[in-house]
């Protein structure tokens, strides 16, 4: 069974304020791109790391002693109303594997105990796909209608509501066979990890980068030594 994990990258998404793009950032010394492969280069049972980019410009910003390989995506999958859904069957073209992992660059924090946990529930057969998430357990509406409690019944305590679960976007694993079925990366069948805020943190705005480099400087979060200089 091969285990393929990608990244799928845009080098110019997002330009902030001052002219950079979100993506080229650095955090505690590091581009983003490099936290995401030095994670998945220390999970042993991943075969190979593949970097999904239209410019090959990028390499110059992935640290030399990293493994990974590049692949050139068609320029036309940047388009911003290209779905990811896309973007995975254009990758699954060029590799064979059987397990797949997607990993957004854009989550630092993430731990290898994660990933391999996503990972392994997969390969064991139990589930056909994995995703990390957060569960909130709190009074909760959606298209202004209470989600998880009614309002014409008592106020329940928080203890006692169904907790709502929300998709973190970073990691997602899945098999080839579920992603040809129902061409998502989420099948009918998943496991669903649940992490914490400051793991699943994503750095996407400037107030996001701000809470980043805290984490990184207090060295309250065991994945920032990644971030070491």
């Amino acid at each position: 069974m091969k285990v393929s994990a990608f990244i799928p990258y845009w080098l110019d998404y997002q330009v902030d304020i001052s002219g950079k793009h979100k993506n080229l950032k650095k955090l505690g010394g590091k581009y983003l791109i490099n936290y995401s492969i030095d994670l998945l280069n220390s999970i042993q049972e991943i075969d190979d790391v593949t970097v999904y980019c239209s410019d090959e410009s990028l390499n110059s910003y992935i640290d030399q002693e990293l493994k990974y390989r590049f692949v050139k995506r068609d320029k036309c999958l940047d388009d911003k109303d290209v779905s990811i859904d896309t973007i995975i069957k254009s990758f699954l073209e060029v590799n064979n594997a059987d397990v797949i992992i997607l990993l957004h660059p854009n989550s630092p924090f993430l731990s290898s105990n994660t990933v391999s946990d996503c990972l392994n529930q997969v390969i064991s057969g139990k589930y056909d796909s994995a995703f990390t998430a957060y569960s909130f357990q709190k009074l909760a509406w959606f298209k202004s209608k209470p989600l998880n409690y009614a309002l014409n019944e008592e106020t329940p305590k928080l203890k006692n509501l169904d907790p709502v679960i929300i998709e973190e976007s970073s990691l997602y694993v899945f098999t080839r066979e579920s992603f040809t079925i129902h061409n998502k990366r989420i099948g009918n069948n998943p496991y669903v990890k649940c992490i914490n805020h400051f793991e699943g943190l994503e750095v996407e705005s400037d107030e996001d980068f701000e809470i980043a480099e805290l984490i990184v400087n207090s060295g309250m979060y065991p994945k920032v030594e990644y971030a070491k200089i």
